[in-house]
C-alpha cells in the first residue's frame, strides 16, 4: 500500500509541474511579464532583457522534471531536485506575500490566478509531498529509457516555447483575443467608468507631497501647499477588462474609443520595441497581410517615441503603454485586424 501512495504523490507532483510548465510555454512573452515583475521587485532590473529566457528557461525545467516524475526516470536525482525546486518557490512566494509584495504571481501564467498567499499555501502542500518522494525514491543508474525521455521533454519543451516566440501564443487568454469585439466592449466599459481629477500639491514644510479632490477648497488656502499638477483618474469596477486600454494622438488626447468606431477593415500596427523593426521586412509583412485581409487604413500604435515615420506613410501614428500593446499582441513588432471593432487577425510582422 505505501508503494502506491508513494507512486500517487510522485505523479501528482509531476503532473503540478507538467500543468505549470504547459501554462508557461503556450504563452511565453506574457510569462516574461511576471518574471519582470519578479525582477523589479528583486531589483534585478539588469537583467530584464533576458527575461524571456528566464520564462523558457523555467518553463523546459518544470516540464521536464514533471515528465522525469511521472515516468519515473532517474529516481532519486530527479526527486531531490523537484524537492529543491518547490522548496526555492516556496521561500520567493512567501517573501512575494510579506515583505516583497509583488501582485498576481504567474505561476500558472494566465490560466489560473493566484495571489502570492494562495501560491504560497500552494507550495506548503507541494513541498512535503517533495520530501516525501525524494526520501523514498531509489537511487538508480540512468537507462537508456531515461535518456531518450529526458532528451524528449527538453527539445519538445524548447520548441513550443520558441514556436510560440516566434509566432502567437498558442492560447491567446487576454482581452485582446481574435474574435473579440473590442467596441461593444470598450464602450460598455467606458460607460460604467467614473472619471475624477486629483489635485496634487507640495507641501512646502515637510517635502511630501498631498493630493486632494478637485472639490477640494482648504487646499487652496493653505500658505505651505504650492501646487504642481492635476490628474485624471479613471475608476473602473473590479471586473473590468479594458481600464488601460488608452491611445493617445500627438496632443495628448486619448482616442481609443474613436479608433475603434472606423468603420471597415483597419490594420493594427503595434510598435512595442523597435529592435525588429526592419523596414523591408515591415513592408514586405504588411504587403502580405493586405493580401489577405484588405484594410482601409493603417494606424500605428507605439510605445517608442522615435519610430522612424517614414516606414509607414500615410499612416496615423499614435501612442500607448508598452504592457498595453504587449497585450495587444505579443510581438515586438506585430499587426491586428480590427474590422468593424471585431479582432479579426493577428500575427508578427
Amino acid at each position: 500500500m505505501q508503494r502506491y501512495v508513494i507512486h500517487a504523490l510522485r505523479w501528482l507532483l509531476g503532473a503540478v509541474f507538467i500543468f505549470s510548465a504547459a501554462t508557461k510555454f503556450i504563452d511565453p512573452v506574457g510569462t516574461s511579464v511576471f518574471v519582470e515583475s519578479y525582477l523589479a521587485t528583486y531589483s534585478l532590473e539588469a537583467l530584464m532583457p533576458l527575461s524571456v529566457a528566464i520564462a523558457v528557461v523555467l518553463s523546459v525545467v518544470e516540464f521536464t522534471l514533471g515528465v522525469m516524475l511521472v515516468a519515473a526516470v532517474a529516481h532519486r536525482i530527479i526527486a531531490l531536485l523537484s524537492f529543491i525546486l518547490v522548496s526555492i518557490f516556496t521561500i520567493v512566494t512567501l517573501l512575494s506575500a510579506t515583505i516583497l509584495p509583488i501582485g498576481e504571481c504567474g505561476c500558472f501564467g494566465e490560466v489560473v490566478s493566484l495571489t502570492p498567499w494562495g501560491t504560497f499555501l500552494k507550495n506548503v502542500v507541494l513541498l512535503p509531498i517533495a520530501f516525501i518522494v525524494w526520501h523514498k525514491a531509489n537511487v538508480c543508474r540512468p537507462s537508456r529509457r531515461d535518456v531518450v525521455i529526458s532528451i524528449l521533454a527538453v527539445a519538445s519543451s524548447l520548441g513550443i516555447n520558441l514556436y510560440a516566440i516566434s509566432n502567437q501564443p498558442l492560447v491567446d487568454l487576454m482581452p485582446y483575443k481574435v474574435g473579440t469585439d473590442l467596441r461593444d466592449a470598450v464602450a460598455a466599459e467606458r460607460i460604467a467608468e467614473s472619471s475624477y481629477t486629483i489635485l496634487s500639491f507640495k507641501n512646502i514644510t515637510t517635502g511630501e507631497i498631498e493630493e486632494f479632490s478637485s472639490d477640494a477648497t482648504e487646499c487652496w488656502l493653505r500658505d505651505d501647499l504650492e501646487y504642481l499638477d492635476a490628474r485624471m483618474v479613471h475608476a473602473n469596477s473590479s471586473a473590468a477588462r479594458y481600464s488601460d486600454f488608452r491611445v493617445y494622438d500627438a496632443s495628448g488626447d486619448d482616442v481609443a474609443c474613436a479608433l475603434l468606431a472606423r468603420a471597415g477593415r483597419v490594420a493594427w500596427i503595434t510598435i512595442y520595441d523597435a529592435a525588429d523593426l526592419d523596414a523591408a521586412d515591415s513592408i514586405d509583412a504588411i504587403k502580405h497581410v493586405y493580401s489577405l485581409y484588405p484594410a482601409s487604413a493603417i494606424v500605428v500604435l507605439t510605445a517608442v517615441a522615435d519610430v522612424d515615420n517614414s516606414l509607414f506613410p500615410d499612416t496615423d501614428m499614435y501612442y500607448a503603454d508598452a504592457q498595453l500593446l504587449r497585450s495587444i499582441n505579443r510581438a515586438k513588432v506585430g499587426v491586428m485586424i480590427v474590422n468593424d471593432g471585431v479582432v479579426e487577425y493577428k500575427d508578427a510582422l
